[in-house]
């Protein structure tokens, strides 16, 4: 089956609500999956020994006490039960769509790397994983919600085991900008790389917890150490850099990619500002008293 690895933000607040969502959405997607935690993390064993899943202690860190990408991956393959592997953000939810796009995947290439794009839902709450229909309301949700992630975000990466573990820059893994540089590297060694976003629904969970990383014009950046890429802008690629796609009948060239990735870039800048004035609205209502703030924040879902 497939190795799935991480590395967590400490467990509190909404914060640890959305990471055990994500980690018990992987435990669901097949019986034999197998999960890493990486760090040291406040609360990363406890939950790890709760869950069942595999903790591995004491990684090497970034000066600023972050997870270091190069130690991440070389250990995962290192310690993987499987011959495929997946890197994906600590707060994303992978539904069994998934499953079904990676194995016709890895079918067709003994060597691949397979990723896609995330879809934004507000969540207020932990997931009834003991209500049978809750992937059915979480489906439902994420077609109702306003999405106003980058495009250039990249929220899980599937690789063959042997593809990265040599030349991986020693930045923070949980940096959105590392998978776009690990995007970059497998594209620039002619590596099958498939876009497989019409497949797989990737829920990554929102809240007004604000993280370790802020957005920014020219893409995402530590707030406490400078992410410093192998090369640079240069040497970082988005989804819709990916040479294939993966459509409901086949894996098909991905042709004109260059135009997708101006038109969602367009796409993303009108949504930022459209959330930047209904923002104001609220704003200005809330500091004149008028009735009428309820709701203006767009859908919430309380599990």
């Amino acid at each position: 089956m497939l190795t799935l690895f991480t590395a967590a933000k400490p467990f509190r607040g909404h914060t640890a609500i959305t990471q055990r969502s994500a980690l018990r959405s992987w435990m669901t997607l097949h019986r034999d999956v197998q999960i890493i935690l990486f760090g040291d993390a406040e609360g990363s064993q406890e939950v790890s020994w709760e869950l069942g899943i595999h903790y591995e202690p004491h990684p090497e860190l970034t000066a600023c006490g972050s997870v270091r990408l190069d130690y991440m991956f070389a250990k995962a393959q290192q310690i993987a039960r499987y011959t495929a592997l997946c890197y994906a953000v600590c707060d994303t939810i992978l539904l069994p769509d998934f499953c079904d796009a990676f194995n016709r995947v890895e079918a067709l290439y003994p060597e691949f790397v397979m990723t896609g794009r995330g879809r934004d839902v507000r969540l207020t709450g932990p997931l009834a994983f003991d209500d049978p229909e809750w992937q059915t309301r979480l489906q439902l949700l994420a077609q109702t919600e306003v999405h106003h992630r980058s495009p250039d975000r990249v929220p899980y990466l599937v690789f063959s085991k042997g593809q990265y573990l040599n030349e991986v820059p020693a930045i923070p893994a949980e940096a959105p900008l590392s998978m776009n540089w690990l995007l970059w590297k497998a594209i620039a060694e002619e590596v099958t790389v498939v876009d497989s976003s019409e497949m797989v629904l990737a829920i990554q969970q929102r809240s007004e917890v604000s993280g370790s990383f802020r957005e920014t014009d020219d893409g995402w950046q530590s707030r406490s150490e400078p992410l410093v890429l192998d090369g640079g802008r240069k040497h970082s690629c988005s989804i819709a850099n990916a040479p294939y796609r993966l459509t409901s009948a086949d894996v098909v060239r991905n042709r004109g990619h260059r135009l997708r990735q101006w038109q969602e870039r367009m796409q993303h800048g009108s949504a930022q500002a459209m959330q930047a004035w209904w923002e104001l609205i609220w704003q200005l209502r809330k500091t004149s008293g008028l009735p009428g703030t309820q709701g203006v924040r767009g859908n919430t879902a309380s599990w």
